[in-house]
């Protein structure tokens, strides 16, 4: 190994030690938080508990937003979107909606979702600490056919954090073979699978299949076949995988909230002036980190 791939790995090995990367690195967003903790509905209270045991949760969008149409106005938007005309990514099998950097709107209703008090408050609450909002993205998962899965349609464990909330909402209806998002319960730190297949910093870890299935209880592995409107809350730090669409489409919108040292910048631009135009302080504080200068 060389000097420096040694010093990167000892410098992993320390930032990641959960002491030093909850109680020490995030002690500024810790305390913010605890400062104004939020009530959560018994819907957020559910999905908080899940979250804890399994390391993911599901709700119906109708569930999380009673006497709201939060559905038909993303289909809405979405018929406005050209994803021809969107910057595509690295991921051969996804057709972005989006450029990988765009101006942050308001009005766009996943952007309104995503910085909504429903959704933030369980983000910032699994954390235990006001969260960086990295992305939100929209994409559609095009079939492969039987080829070999490749990146993230492997098994993994994201590598950024100790503790990662993502939000998906499925778009269509997802089944065995439209690449449904796969998790395995209780992988996420302090769960039954927590050690196993540690994270890697920063490269990850992809274990193989046949390996990984002979350590897990099938009873653990849960596909996440649903209808449209499906919301999934996932620490992904935990072992999953998504994305392997074999016959049909997969159209689905992903937030990431993670903790503020997370050194990954923000995949959007706003203005100092916008930030300061959002109303609750948890909301310019997930915002803050990709102000433009």
């Amino acid at each position: 190994m060389n000097i420096k791939k040694y010093l990167l790995k000892a410098y992993f090995e320390v930032r990641t030690c959960w002491v030093v990367w909850f109680y020490l690195l995030n002690r500024e967003p810790r305390v913010l938080f605890n400062k104004n903790k939020p009530a959560l509905s018994p819907v957020g209270n559910r999905v908080l508990e899940d979250l804890k045991r399994d390391g993911i949760s599901t709700v119906k969008l109708e569930e999380l937003f009673p006497n709201k149409s939060i559905l038909s106005d993303f289909e809405e938007f979405i018929k406005t979107l050209n994803p021809e005309e969107a910057e595509q990514g690295k991921k051969s099998f996804l057709k972005k909606y989006w450029d990988k950097f765009p101006k942050f709107n308001k009005n766009n209703p996943f952007v309104k979702f995503t910085l909504s008090k429903e959704v933030m408050d369980i983000a910032n609450s699994y954390m235990g600490m006001w969260t960086k909002l990295v992305y939100y993205d929209l994409a559609l998962t095009l079939p492969v056919g039987e080829s070999t899965p490749v990146q993230s349609q492997r098994w993994h464990r994201d590598p950024e954090e100790k503790r990662i909330c993502k939000v998906f909402i499925y778009l269509n209806d997802i089944n065995e073979n439209a690449g449904p998002f796969t998790h395995i319960n209780g992988s996420q730190r302090g769960g039954k699978y927590g050690k196993l297949f540690p994270q890697k910093p920063p490269e990850g870890v992809y274990p193989e299949e046949k390996e990984l299935l002979s350590k897990v209880d099938p009873k653990d592995i849960r596909l996440m076949t649903a209808s449209k409107g499906t919301v999934i809350f996932c620490d992904t730090s935990g072992l999953h995988r998504g994305g392997y669409a074999k016959t049909e489409e997969r159209l689905m919108f992903t937030a990431f909230f993670s903790a503020p040292t997370n050194s990954e910048k923000p995949w959007y631009k706003i203005s100092k002036e916008q930030v300061e135009e959002m109303e609750r302080l948890e909301q310019k504080f997930a915002l803050s980190f990709a102000k433009e200068k």
